[in-house]
């Protein structure tokens, strides 16, 4: 467990972990992270294509568009998500306040830092932090993804629970396929 995850949420409703074992070390399984692009993610793709349908419907933007950009940096491009904490070669981590239950996830504009994440408590939101770290092991790597989610209210718990239920399997498919892509990378890269 990331200690840096437990600072920005060491309270939570739900979490989800997953890791891989990578013979490699973790130097070159970060920069296959950072490089792993939607291209190599095929039903993760269409599964995140299912989800923001309703936002391109009413002219929104979507990562999707990019394929061949590397999923990091459409998250950091991706002004709603917000860097909380990075240690080149170790972790990195991701933070995002919405109301993630709805077709076209609202997000409160005040949320812009770190800072304003970890302190942000209006009723009515999701927090969500996703952590990636990597741990030295062997003469390899293990490679971890963990997601925290935190609602600010009881109403918010009841809806973001039932829509866990329903995309959580779908969150782990996303999350195991890009750990594999890494894996696949840093295979190739050797």
């Amino acid at each position: 467990m990331s200690d840096t995850l437990q600072t920005f949420m060491p309270t939570y409703d739900h979490r989800v972990v997953h890791a891989i074992g990578i013979p490699a070390p973790p130097e070159d399984v970060w920069a296959q992270m950072l490089a792993v692009t939607l291209a190599e993610l095929p039903l993760p793709r269409l599964l995140m294509a299912i989800r923001t349908f309703p936002t391109r419907l009413r002219g929104g933007e979507s990562a999707l568009t990019a394929r061949s950009q590397p999923l990091a940096e459409l998250f950091r491009a991706d002004n709603r998500w917000i860097t909380l904490a990075q240690e080149p070669g170790h972790e990195l981590v991701l933070g995002r306040v919405a109301r993630f239950w709805q077709p076209v996830p609202t997000a409160p504009a005040n949320v812009r830092t770190a800072e304003d994440l970890t302190a942000f408590q209006e009723s009515g939101f999701a927090k969500a932090v996703i952590s990636h770290e990597i741990i030295p092991e062997g003469t390899g790597s293990r490679l971890v993804t963990e997601t925290r989610i935190q609602g600010t209210d009881p109403r918010v718990r009841r809806l973001f629970a039932a829509y866990w239920w329903l995309i959580r399997p779908g969150v782990g498919l996303i999350r195991r396929s890009a750990l594999n892509a890494v894996a696949r990378r840093c295979d190739h890269s050797v």
